[in-house]
């Protein structure tokens, strides 16, 4: 346990050191989208009934969920692997199964502070507060958790993580806004409709829109709790066998 307070503690002190980066990652970056989608494109019309604002906000929250985790794994991975520092946690007298929880759980944390610091933002800028907070932070904690998941795959299943790198900008672009984060589910005609059902955001979007206003259009719960749950659970053994396999024989 001390050793993954102390990796949670070394990606605080990174972040910390490089403060402009995190504001911009944690603060400006989706106040920005909030305020242009929002407040200005959201008051020119509105999306079934209600307005785009709402419709939105809850997708933003969903993309700050899904950078945490990526930001803080893909930094401390990337950088372990160009400066050669991932000999040092080899090293550490700990197994490579906790030093993986260490790693999931920092992209946890992290992935619930950048969602919860967007939560913050919607407030101050658009007057928008989750009518269930319990719901919120039960599909913000899994979606975080699925996203470090996913995060430690792409990068820990090619042969190095520079070639997960390269794979990773093809990934984000189809989860950010194929993902129903800038538009809800019912907009969708098929067959569009049902290829986002194949994307994660797709679900984390939809629960926070249920989160935010049950009365908004989303898909059922029972749908969004049963994607979510079932991509972290299949995605769970991937990620262990793809981060041991790889780090077991370290080769790099």
């Amino acid at each position: 346990m001390r050793f993954v307070l102390a990796m949670l503690v070394r990606d605080f002190g990174a972040d910390t050191r490089a403060l402009r980066f995190a504001m911009i990652r944690l603060v400006i970056q989706p106040a920005v989208y909030l305020f242009v989608f929002g407040h200005v494109v959201g008051g020119m019309f509105s999306a079934g009934g209600s307005s785009y604002a709402e419709t939105m906000a809850p997708g933003i929250v969903a993309i700050a969920i899904m950078s945490g985790p990526v930001t803080v794994i893909a930094s401390s991975i990337l950088p372990g692997y160009y400066y050669r520092t991932l000999e040092g946690w080899l090293l550490a007298p700990v197994s490579l199964r906790l030093l993986l929880v260490s790693k999931v759980l920092g992209g946890v944390f992290y992935g619930t502070v950048s969602g919860s610091v967007v939560v913050g933002l919607v407030w101050l800028l658009l007057g928008f507060a989750p009518v269930s907070l319990s719901l919120l932070l039960a599909i913000g904690v899994t979606a975080a958790l699925f996203f470090s998941l996913l995060m430690l795959v792409i990068l820990c299943l090619p042969r190095t993580p520079d070639k997960g790198q390269e794979a990773f900008s093809f990934v984000l672009m189809p989860l950010t806004f194929f993902g129903c984060t800038f538009y809800s589910h019912s907009m969708l005609d098929a067959p569009y409709s049902q290829l986002s059902l194949m994307l994660p955001t797709t679900y984390v979007s939809e629960g926070l829109r249920a989160a935010y206003n049950p009365s908004l259009p989303h898909l059922p719960l029972v749908q969004v709790m049963a994607g979510i749950g079932v991509s972290t659970l299949l995605l769970l053994p991937m990620a262990e066998w793809a981060f041991r396999r790889r780090l077991r024989d370290f080769l790099w």
